[in-house]
């Protein structure tokens, strides 16, 4: 009895330590900057939502806007990334052929290159197909990754090579069998994709290079709001903040029970 009440209050302890930034955050919004700069005070003297209604009213930035474009790219490169990588990950697991552990070595080496390098290599190849300013080159720089690849490989290795001998048995081509065994893998392709738009939505280098000047998302956005002139109030930045968290919280709390059964059977297998 001790040590579950132990348990419970360190992990109390930790929760609220990983929360309190993010109540600040909230709190913040409601704060005039001189209450802000003062780091001993967290509560605000009011709750005036005057950052709210300057961000929405469109003098610094079109928010609806940058909202929604952020929302379809980042669930637009999470759908098709999950689709690519775990066809990739079929393959490599079920699929007979020469060069499997090369391609499973470079997805790993994907992996280890820092992405701030590639960012160079995949400006310039925008630059050549003239995507340069487009969304959909966006949309496309990030569909393949190595984490993606090595994350479906393994899903799939668990599923019985018996179901895969009698799909051939049945005369279905690996494209065709790939189709029948996705239900199979629905958790795993649900937590792909959330933690794929996660990462696609605080991507911030990539879209500074390739997006133009009017066409922000929510982290270039966020980074115009941080004036340093001042002439914007600290709260606004903050504001945008917090609503940018509620597609994720909303994201991760909907499908919690996909993201916790597949990550557990992945660190199982």
């Amino acid at each position: 009895m001790v040590i579950r009440l132990i348990e419970r209050f360190c992990l109390g302890f930790l929760l609220l330590l990983a929360a309190y930034p993010f109540l600040w955050m909230v709190l913040s919004s409601f704060k005039t900057n001189r209450e802000i700069y003062n780091p001993a005070k967290l509560l605000p003297q009011s709750l005036d939502p005057f950052a709210y209604r300057l961000l929405f009213s469109g003098e610094f930035i079109d928010f609806y806007e940058v909202l929604l474009r952020s929302i379809l790219l980042a669930g637009g490169q999470a759908i098709l990334a999950s689709f690519i990588t775990a066809a990739v990950g079929f393959a490599l697991a079920k699929g007979r052929f020469r060069g499997k552990m090369i391609l499973t070595g470079l997805s790993l080496l994907v992996i280890l290159y820092p992405k701030q390098a590639m960012n160079l290599s995949l400006f310039e190849w925008m630059v050549s197909m003239e995507m340069i300013g487009s969304s959909y080159g966006l949309l496309i720089s990030g569909v393949a990754s190595g984490l993606g690849v090595l994350f479906f490989t393994q899903v799939f290795r668990k599923i019985p090579d018996e179901l895969m001998d009698l799909a051939r048995v049945e005369g279905q081509s690996l494209v065709r069998s790939f189709i029948c065994f996705l239900p199979l893998i629905k958790p795993a392709l649900v937590t792909y994709c959330i933690l794929h738009f996660f990462l696609c939505w605080q991507d911030h280098l990539l879209p500074l290079l390739v997006l133009g000047s009017d066409q922000l998302t929510l982290p270039l956005a966020l980074a115009k709001l941080g004036d340093s002139s001042y002439r914007i109030p600290e709260a606004v930045g903050l504001a945008a903040g917090s609503l940018a968290t509620i597609p994720l919280l909303v994201l991760f709390g909907l499908f919690f029970r996909h993201i916790r059964t597949a990550l557990s059977d992945w660190v199982v297998s």
